[in-house]
């Protein structure tokens, strides 16, 4: 299973690498649709990371780890499937602007936040528990990345809060998701892992 595991998961960074590359090229063809099911791809071909993650490891604590983890990504595979079939629409069928603009960003942010806020502050207890197993299992390197990943946590919260609460501090309202944090977060976590799984083999 392990092998499987490892090369679904290259695969998955392959296609991040892609996305990342053509990403101005997509964009200028408005194919922001495609580039979502890339994403959909992506996550899917990591979903069984947390599993094997947890097989390798044999830890009562990543047993947890591993629910959050696997919600994390299920809620991702989710939510990029949904803004695929939106941003579709909104391209393809939407010349008589029956969905307004407005509509339309109402629609995406309805989609993406906060749910994906959320399905990071899993992932950041999924990164918890894993720097706790490492820890445990005397693979220091991996426990201290692992802790520094999970301290985003707070990141992920505050972004969170911010969106739910009608009349947020001001403090509050000045914090911005960074999309260049979290894709640059998600690449390194994701590498990180898949390399010490790949170790393993």
């Amino acid at each position: 299973m392990l092998l499987s595991v490892v090369i679904l998961s290259w695969v998955g960074i392959i296609i991040y690498l892609v996305i990342f590359l053509s990403f101005q090229k997509l964009a200028k063809n408005n194919e922001f649709a495609f580039l979502h099911l890339l994403m959909v791809f992506m996550y899917a071909l990591w979903l069984p990371l947390p599993i094997a993650l947890n097989q390798s490891l044999d830890s009562g604590m990543l047993k947890v780890g591993t629910i959050f983890g696997l919600v994390y990504l299920i809620m991702l595979v989710i939510s990029m499937s949904l803004q695929t079939g939106h941003i579709s629409y909104l391209v393809k069928y939407n010349e008589d602007q029956v969905i307004s603009e407005d509509h339309g960003k109402y629609m995406m942010t309805t989609l993406s936040n906060p749910f994906e806020g959320i399905a990071n502050v899993f992932k950041s207890v999924w990164a918890l528990c894993l720097a706790i197993t490492f820890w445990k299992t005397d693979e220091t390197l991996m426990a201290l990345l692992m802790f520094l990943f999970s301290l985003l946590m707070v990141y992920f919260l505050l972004l969170v809060l911010k969106e739910a609460i009608v009349k947020p501090a001001n403090w509050l309202s000045k914090i911005k998701t960074n999309p260049y944090i979290v894709n640059l977060e998600t690449f390194s976590f994701f590498v990180i892992i898949i390399m010490f799984l790949t170790s393993k083999l």
